[in-house]
């Protein structure tokens, strides 16, 4: 029998990476809980409220930076990575993209770090913090860049290596950081952060030496140059919208409520961003490259309900252990200042089960270059999250915008079986 479970396990793509995955996620959660414990005990509910704006703010410049590159490179890699020729095209092409949007981003970011500042912080005294990220950007275009190009190679145990390196880097530097320079560390750790990320490729040089041959400006095709870009608007709702919203919706907390409800807020997002991370690798190691493999969409729906199958289960025990579990995780991850946050679990947990149900199939968009499609379908979520969330914190407080983002995914998981009726509900679509 054990035999049996080996050799289904050996022949299941999708375990095999969610077991790899699972350990660069374990690493993930580990450094995670450092830093929120130590930003807890040292910057409090406050202090995480203010860094939550910067978050969201290089998120967006990190995301932009990227240019789409990342599921740009993905995707054509997973489909070209048996032409060599055709690989090295695409992989020249992306770097050039990299280099002119992360250049670009720099002299933006440098030159209007005031006008930055006052946006982000409501005061010019940041902007320095804001000279630093535009120094930064460069680091991270290169490292999405590699990173990108494992992940459409499939070199599974390579990429979590790299990002096991990047995490233990990233939080000894914040937490150094923030014990000798509480908050003021804090904010600087997360503009310096990328370096740290592009650091951790070093690890594995050789593999940054072969790929980086590969590299050439002779090859730079017009065709995938197109292509890759054209992912630019799909990132720019997603990666740079969604985080403006964020920034929108924490500031009217703190207006509304108060920062501390407004830090309450930011902590179980928090821990929502750490147990999502192992759904999220799993969308980019497996899901995408397998449905862009798919050209002719003919396992789109076998693809979805086998992600269905093996992943929902787990994600569902997890939830609800860490429901029942709510009081010890907060006082491990944080400090018992932050107990009032107990009542948020239950919608954040729903809303990040349908965000999980939903976004599966919404990776589709992606793998077959649906832009249009996202970009109704994003905005359509964008604003239902905004305006809900606006809604029920006039009405319920911090706790409305827990509930608006349950129901926005609730809505957004109708939307996406709607808009893919056609391939996961008829029947001849079984027909694999």
């Amino acid at each position: 029998m054990f035999k049996k479970i080996k050799e289904g396990y050996k022949k299941n793509l999708l375990l095999r990476v969610a077991s790899f995955n699972s350990l660069s996620v374990f690493f993930k959660l580990i450094t995670g809980f450092v830093v929120s414990k130590v930003m807890a005990i040292f910057i409090g509910p406050a202090g995480l409220a203010i860094t939550g704006n910067l978050s969201n703010f290089m998120q967006s410049v990190e995301s932009l930076s990227s240019l789409g590159v990342k599921h740009g490179v993905i995707k054509y890699v997973a489909e070209y990575r048996e032409d060599e020729l055709q690989l090295k095209r695409i992989i020249s092409s992306a770097f050039f993209v990299s280099l002119c949007i992360s250049i670009m981003l720099f002299f933006g970011i440098f030159l209007f770090s005031n006008t930055i500042s006052q946006i982000v912080f409501n005061s010019k005294d940041f902007s320095f913090l804001f000279k630093v990220s535009a120094i930064m950007i460069p680091f991270y275009s290169i490292h999405i860049f590699y990173i990108s190009i494992l992940n459409g190679l499939k070199r599974i145990k390579q990429l979590i290596q790299v990002n096991i390196v990047g995490y233990i880097f990233t939080t000894i530097l914040i937490v150094v950081l923030i014990v000798y320079n509480k908050l003021e560390g804090a904010l600087y750790a997360i503009v310096i952060s990328p370096f740290l990320l592009f650091s951790s490729l070093l690890y594995r040089f050789k593999m940054l030496k072969e790929i980086s041959k590969s590299i050439k400006f002779t090859l730079i095709s017009k065709v995938f140059f197109k292509k890759i870009t054209s992912f630019f608007s799909m990132t720019l709702f997603s990666g740079i919208m969604f985080p403006v919203i964020f920034l929108l919706i924490r500031n009217h907390i703190i207006d509304t409520v108060g920062i501390t409800d407004a830090g309450y807020w930011e902590a179980t997002r928090k821990i929502s961003n750490y147990y999502m991370l192992f759904v999220y690798t799993l969308f980019n190691m497996y899901l995408l490259p397998v449905l862009s493999e798919d050209i002719n969409n003919t396992k789109f729906k076998t693809t979805i309900i086998n992600f269905y199958q093996n992943i929902l289960p787990i994600v569902l025990l997890g939830f609800i252990m860490i429901y029942f579990f709510r009081y010890f995780i907060i006082r491990v991850v944080f400090t018992s200042d932050f107990l009032s946050m107990q009542e948020l679990f239950g919608w954040q947990l729903i809303g990040d089960f349908f965000r999980i149900v939903s976004l599966t199939v919404s990776y589709q968009f992606f793998a077959k270059k649906m832009i249009l499609k996202y970009l109704i379908c994003e905005t359509s979520l964008m604003l239902f999250v905004y305006l809900l969330s606006i809604y029920l914190i006039n009405h319920l407080n911090v706790i409305g915008a827990i509930k608006a983002h349950a129901y926005s995914y609730m809505f957004y998981t109708l939307l996406m079986f709607f808009i893919f009726r056609n391939e996961l509900f008829k029947r001849d679509a079984i027909k694999q």
